[in-house]
């Protein structure tokens, strides 16, 4: 018989959304760099993706080591509009969040090529809740484009609380990102956390005490590790209330 569990924390992309982006189309740099100039940025495309690789590594950087600084362990994950707002600096542009968070969002739709909730998806998240349930949204992602991807898929009523890595500074399987659970008041012990990656996901539940389903999607890494013994496989979604 399966465990009967109080909170059900679930990942987003590959999990319960299906998700396709490519970042590496000429034709997305080509785009995007007509949309910032036309905001006044003189961006090039040819130059434009090596540029944003670079301000997102110093960006990763600057987060670690401020982080690293406090005795917080990561992984850690820097907020999508520091990049930006980097760009525009090094461009002479000094933008505010509310315009880094418009080019985030472009970005973002230039770079999509499929997004949609998996089989199922919405009908177990309101399952769940109905029975009482917490549900709890843990995701590595960046609120610039994550919170209206939600609202786009009927998902931003849908959970208790919502995490996203790009706002805590640090992404799973970072026990920091976990730990923000435990403030909410959720137990260990009375959780379980469903998502597509054996490592971030299923070994990061494990680290943190607490069970796990495994469900493989299109989006699951290629090299998944052996999965811990407390972690559960599941064909789909619906098998949680099955």
């Amino acid at each position: 018989m399966q465990k009967q569990y109080k909170n059900y924390v679930f990942d987003l992309y590959g999990t319960l959304v299906d998700v396709l982006t490519d970042e590496e189309s000429q034709r997305l740099w080509t785009s995007f760099a007509w949309y910032l100039k036309l905001l006044g940025l003189p961006a090039e495309a040819g130059s434009l993706r090596a540029d944003y690789l670079r301000l997102c590594a110093e960006a990763q950087r600057a987060k670690a080591d401020m982080l690293m600084a406090k005795g917080i362990e990561g992984p850690y994950e820097a907020d999508i509009l520091t990049v930006w707002q980097a760009l525009g600096n090094e461009k002479g542009m000094r933008l505010t969040i509310r315009q880094a968070t418009e080019i985030s969002r472009v970005f973002r739709a230039l770079s999509l090529r499929r997004l949609g909730l998996f089989p199922g998806a919405a009908e177990v998240l309101g399952a769940l809740r109905a029975a009482g349930k917490k549900v709890i949204l843990l995701t590595n992602a960046q609120s610039g484009f994550t919170r209206p991807e939600l609202h786009l898929l009927g998902l931003d009523t849908a959970f208790d609380a919502i995490f996203i890595s790009g706002d805590a500074g640090v992404k799973k399987p970072s026990p920091a990102f976990f730990g923000l659970l435990w403030q909410t008041g959720l137990r260990p012990e009375d959780s379980v956390m469903v998502g597509n990656d054996g490592r971030c996901d299923c070994r990061g539940a494990a680290e943190a005490g607490m069970d796990s389903f495994y469900i493989h999607t299109e989006q699951s890494p290629e090299d998944e590790p052996v999965l811990p013994k407390n972690c559960h496989r599941i064909r789909t979604l619906t098998d949680l209330i099955g």
